[in-house]
């Protein structure tokens, strides 16, 4: 039979398990409170900047249709209209980089030795020695950039086909919003980044640290 002795150990015991159990059960509480706090505060940031975006897009869109009635109600779609706003800015910035492109070209469609089409450029910037490949979105995501690197390849694959044999072949993406991990993913692969200003209805190049070539 135990002694007294043994059960007062005993009963110490039981309760420095139940007080630690009990500070462990607060921990946990708290961390669950502070990590719901940080989900919703992220989540609050992300509907803001997707608020933003919507905001940016929808001024975008008064400008389209400001845009459509001076061309007499023409049918444009928003990226027909975006391309008329980015093509001729893009050609004067890039050159004001020292490209010196000559030759703007919309919607350049390739086609394979078969005769289908190989891949469509929305807009390629020429001259003699070089060529620029860039991709016009309303809004530009992560998805957008690397199926640009994949039609880059493509080009430099069949340059022979594509009239880019001993060209340097350089890339830009274009929009009027350009989502942050698209942004850093055209950043690291040292794409030009082109975006609209609504209210001038012009563009601004962001130029890459180290400008890639393909």
């Amino acid at each position: 039979m135990a002694s007294m002795r043994q059960l007062e150990d005993i009963m110490a015991q039981t309760w420095a398990s139940i007080k630690e159990l009990s500070e462990s059960h607060k921990e946990t509480e708290r961390v669950l409170k502070e990590n719901a706090a940080e989900a919703k505060l992220r989540s609050i940031e992300a509907d803001k900047r997707s608020a933003e975006a919507d905001k940016r897009i929808a001024k975008l869109e008064r400008t389209v249709d400001g845009l459509t009635r001076k061309m007499g109600g023409l049918n444009n779609s928003i990226g027909e209209i975006v391309e008329m706003i980015i093509i001729p800015g893009v050609k004067e910035n890039m050159n004001a980089l020292g490209h010196n492109f000559n030759i703007a070209s919309p919607r350049k469609e390739f086609s394979g030795a078969d005769g289908a089409s190989l891949t469509e450029v929305d807009l390629l910037l020429e001259n003699c020695e070089a060529v620029m490949a860039v991709e016009v979105k309303t809004r530009f995501a992560v998805k957008w950039v690397e199926r640009h690197l994949k039609r880059l390849e493509l080009l430099r694959k069949n340059e022979r086909i594509t009239g880019m044999r001993g060209k340097t072949m350089y890339a830009a993406v274009a929009g009027i919003h350009i989502d942050t991990d698209a942004r850093e993913l055209a950043v690291e692969n040292g794409m030009y980044i082109i975006e609209i200003e609504e209210d001038s209805e012009r563009v601004s190049v962001v130029t890459p640290d180290n400008p890639r070539t393909w």
